[in-house]
């Protein structure tokens, strides 16, 4: 017999004697979202030049800021070549290239040929930085083109002037500034298809270390291996485990929760006269603090619980002010302290949101519960309708002290202004223990602060006394973790999952939920999925 009819007879003859017959069409296949034409964001540009040339330092001009979609920097859809971005990857790429160049024994070492400036030595280092920088090994056309101009530039000048003409060349070429994946050949009944090796790699390497891969991706590439599921489970726990980890841990959190806002030019302007707890020191000090808890946090406990609830702080004598525990033993040190238990509780209690969501010298809980519903709880933003009073509320003449709760209670009482404050005050009013500067706060303007609010529109709707209880809450909530699991699958594919993929972020949730928010399981789950491992297939 046929042994590929083999199977199928034997199914034929245990169908007969069960009286069932079993589905024998294949699974249907995967449908996966577009593979847009990424460039590099302005981190990963700047990591991965570090990364590849990590002795050298040139002073660099500033880049044009990347425009965000849904608050991500890596959006395909926005990173529109400029004229001035252009320019600016120029003369980045020339300084990098007269770095590298300095001098004789800087050349030498950067070709690698033992001295030899001959075309055989030219090749190979064409070779060798070409797969370094374009992330796999380059075509015979591109070697050949390379090869030419290395020619004309020795000619022109000499052969350190066409190494330098060379790199600069290459770190200006779209192969390097752009994520370019080979698009598959269409293949038929398929409408997905692996990954081409080193595209995988580079996948890894800009989603994982937000920079280029290393020489253990690259040979897993070469090999083919990147497309079992135990390799790259392999790899995923290998990349976790590196430092550079902590760029993805701090980069995708500062961008989903808007953490950077604290350094924005507004705050610029947060001075001693309209702040009296703010000290030009404040800004600065609360962004580094955050980065070094969702650091810490991601990297030991790894849990987006832990980054809802936990009470760990690393300050230095300005945030071991404004949080009120014992400073540093020594100036300029940045030590981990344990926060007041009654007081704080995880990243939605700390200075660079409480601060970066208020406005100079007063609190507005519309923005920051606004703020925890779009950023958390992945709702659309709420804009007031035109020609309303956004002005800081005040008590009227004669009408003796207030909180600034209550004056927000009596400015946004009408019935129109209740549909969308019935949710904001809900969350905001939450925060009101914590001033414009993040001051942990007893009383307002004299009297007692009344921190409670409640859960609007989730699947853990109540009441809560303060921010402490709404984060604890909030902290075992799906609509939260399946947020999260949202976010992480837009920043792993540089764009917004499609109708087709929600099942996966479903799946994704739910190993997210079981794993108790285990962040490290939820990106071996985004690796491992389809819309991360295949790419789709041209329509004919």
């Amino acid at each position: 017999m046929n042994k590929q009819l083999a199977p199928l007879f034997l199914m034929l003859v245990v169908a007969s004697c069960t009286g069932r017959i079993e589905d024998l069409s294949p699974p249907a296949p995967a449908v996966v979202g577009p593979s847009p034409l990424r460039r590099l964001s302005n981190s990963e540009y700047l990591n991965a030049l570090h990364d590849t040339f990590p002795s050298l330092h040139p002073t660099l001009p500033p880049l044009p800021d990347d425009a965000t979609v849904a608050g991500f920097e890596n959006a395909a859809e926005a990173q529109q070549p400029s004229d001035v971005r252009i320019a600016r990857f120029e003369t980045i790429a020339n300084l990098y290239a007269e770095a590298a160049t300095a001098d004789a024994a800087a050349v030498s070492q950067l070709v690698d040929c033992g001295g030899a400036e001959t075309p055989k030595c030219a090749s190979k280092f064409i070779a060798r930085l070409g797969a370094q920088l374009f992330r796999r090994p380059l075509t015979t056309a591109e070697l050949a083109r390379f090869d030419s101009r290395f020619s004309a530039w020795q000619s022109a000048a000499d052969f350190a002037g066409a190494v330098q003409l060379t790199l600069g060349a290459m770190l200006q070429a779209p192969q390097f500034l752009y994520r370019v994946e080979p698009a598959p050949a269409q293949i038929a009944g398929s409408q997905a298809v692996d990954v081409e090796p080193y595209a995988m790699a580079s996948r890894l390497a800009f989603f994982l270390w937000e920079s280029v891969p290393d020489a253990q991706l690259l040979d897993a590439a070469e090999h083919d291996r990147l497309h079992t599921p135990e390799e790259l489970r392999a790899q995923v726990e290998r990349m976790l485990a590196d430092e550079r980890s902590h760029r993805l841990f701090w980069d995708f959190h500062r961008q989903w929760l808007g953490l950077d806002r604290i350094l924005e030019d507004e705050q610029l302007v947060r001075t001693p006269d309209v702040d009296a707890h703010w000290s030009a020191a404040s800004q600065e000090a609360a962004s580094t603090e955050v980065q070094l808890f969702v650091e810490h946090t991601l990297t030991d406990e790894g849990s987006l619980p832990a980054l809802l609830t936990s009470r760990r702080a690393w300050v230095n004598d300005e945030m071991a002010r404004l949080y009120g525990v014992a400073p540093p033993p020594s100036k300029g040190a940045w030590v981990e302290r344990l926060l007041p238990a009654g007081q704080r509780a995880g990243l939605f209690t700390r200075t660079a949101f409480l601060a970066g969501y208020s406005h100079r010298g007063a609190t507005s809980p519309p923005v920051r519960g606004n703020a925890l519903a779009m950023r958390l709880l992945c709702r659309a933003a709420l804009s007031p309708p035109p020609g309303v009073d956004l002005s800081q509320p005040t008590a009227a003449p004669g009408s003796g002290p207030q909180t600034n709760r209550t004056l927000f209670i009596a400015r946004t009482r009408p019935a129109l202004c209740q549909t969308c404050h019935a949710e904001l005050n809900g969350f905001g009013f939450g925060f009101e223990r914590y001033n414009a500067a993040g001051i942990y706060q007893s009383k307002d303007n004299g009297l007692p602060v009344d921190a409670s609010g409640a859960i609007h529109g989730t699947d853990v709707d109540q009441r809560f006394s303060d921010a402490r209880e709404l984060s604890e809450i909030l902290s075992h909530s799906r609509v939260v973790h399946r947020c999260a699991a949202e976010q992480w699958v837009r920043y792993a594919l540089g764009r917004s999952p499609i109708d087709q993929e929600q099942p996966l972020i479903d799946s994704l949730t739910d190993d997210f939920m079981r794993t108790d928010g285990d962040v490290r399981t939820l990106l071996q789950g985004i690796v491992s999925s389809p819309s991360f491992r295949l790419r789709k297939v041209e329509e004919d």
